[in-house]
């Protein structure tokens, strides 16, 4: 009897969120190595339709929910950096003092293209010469 409630509640404890459509693969792996939940295409008989979702503990979701945002508003930001940095042919240097952000722009850097323009710095340089850009409320700090 006590390990049927111990079974019950680790399947209420489970949660599952659909992804929207448009994220990409490398966002979603990323997603999953860092806040340990799974990834499952499931299937809507109604509609005849399969749709991607990621589920595990309700905490796990939370983290997933706002790492999902973070990840995405990450990469495209980088994108564009390194996309700036081969059109004008120079190296960039990237500071994030965030902790939660800094592993997420090391993690993202690896997944796009130009890798190669983008330097990311473990402690800010003293250069009075930068930008600075806004990723979901924290500040990255750029190096020309």
């Amino acid at each position: 009897m006590d390990e049927a409630n111990n079974f019950d509640n680790v399947l209420n404890n489970i949660v599952e969120i659909p992804l929207p459509p448009g994220i990409p693969q490398s966002i979603i792996v990323r997603v999953i190595e860092t806040c340990g939940v799974n990834y499952e295409v499931k299937k809507d008989e109604l509609f005849d339709k399969e749709y991607p979702v990621l589920y595990g503990e309700k905490e796990n979701i939370e983290n997933a929910k706002s790492y999902l945002i973070l990840f995405t508003e990450a990469k495209l930001a980088l994108r564009d950096i390194a996309r700036l940095a081969r059109r004008f042919k120079t190296k960039v240097k990237v500071y994030a003092d965030d902790e939660d952000l800094k592993p997420g722009i090391e993690l993202i850097s690896n997944d796009i293209t130009n890798k190669d323009k983008i330097e990311i710095l473990d402690e800010k340089l003293d250069s009075e010469d930068f930008e600075t850009i806004d990723v979901c409320g924290k500040t990255v700090y750029i190096f020309v």
